[in-house]
């Protein structure tokens, strides 16, 4: 029978690994004051944003080798993780340790939920939903942005308004979304060469600053630009997050059970539900 869950049942070192995936689901939104620019017409700034969308949708799958560095609260951290995500939805984590073999797993895939903790040989599973997600953080996550992030794609806030200019000094375009009802607002640069984003973020009602996200270092893989370097920042938690590609494919194919966990016999399951 599967236990019920109990925060205490985690280890710290498994907390420390959720943290950097969990917050990697958190954003929100709201405004910024732009640069010195020239404002562009509503079908131009409409016609940036669909060609931004339609760069990402590019991106169908990545399969890479990556150094995670979380710094916050409690200090800072340094992994290497290899990282699978496929759109819509499925994502598999691998945490390596010394020697490369990996230690803790994580597989997420149709709204549902793995955690395999090969030191404490046990499996934690459930919805992949904010309600499973917050008893480990105490807060809310939006679970769809991670799938974004991952994959070079900025989280969108729900919007009514757009705006868009163009700074001929950096040669960008700045597209700035807003919701008039909630008050908040996002400030999204892109490279006006090939569409690709370069920084965004986003502030919620109150003008907070709820998350910052820098794509860098663009590389062309598999014939598409994808960047080898983010950085995520949470200052509503005071975290950062850098994540560095050192391997990386594109587009490429993946095994019918690259989403689906393994897990040896006798391992402990502990139910999130």
């Amino acid at each position: 029978m599967p236990q019920k869950f109990n925060c205490d049942t985690l280890s710290k070192t498994s907390i420390i690994y959720i943290l950097f995936i969990l917050l990697s689901f958190v954003f929100g939104c709201s405004g910024l004051k732009p640069s010195k620019s020239h404002t562009v017409s509503i079908d131009l700034h409409d016609n940036i944003l669909e060609r931004v969308k339609a760069r990402e949708k590019e991106i169908q799958n990545l399969k890479g080798i990556a150094k995670i560095r979380v710094f916050d609260k409690n200090g800072n951290y340094s992994f290497k993780e290899i990282i699978i995500v496929e759109r819509p939805s499925s994502l598999r984590m691998e945490t390596l340790g010394f020697f490369g073999q990996p230690f803790f797993y994580l597989v997420a895939k149709d709204d549902h939920l793995s955690i395999l903790s090969v030191k404490e040989n046990r499996l934690y599973r459930g919805e992949a939903n904010s309600k499973n997600l917050s008893l480990l953080l105490p807060f809310y996550l939006q679970s769809n942005d991670l799938f974004s992030v991952l994959l070079s794609k900025t989280p969108l806030i729900a919007y009514s308004e757009t705006d868009a200019r163009f700074m001929m000094e950096k040669n960008q375009y700045l597209i700035k979304l807003e919701q008039k009802e909630t008050n908040s607002r996002q400030m999204i640069w892109v490279d006006s060469s090939d569409f690709v984003v370069l920084r965004s973020e986003a502030y919620n009602s109150m003008g907070n600053l709820v998350f910052l996200i820098q794509f860098d270092n663009y590389k062309t893989v598999n014939s598409t630009l994808f960047p080898l370097s983010t950085d995520i920042s949470l200052p509503l938690t005071s975290t950062k997050i850098h994540i560095d590609y050192s391997e990386l494919e594109v587009n490429t194919s993946l095994s019918h059970d690259t989403f689906h966990l393994h897990t040896p016999p006798g391992t402990e399951v502990v139910d999130l539900d």
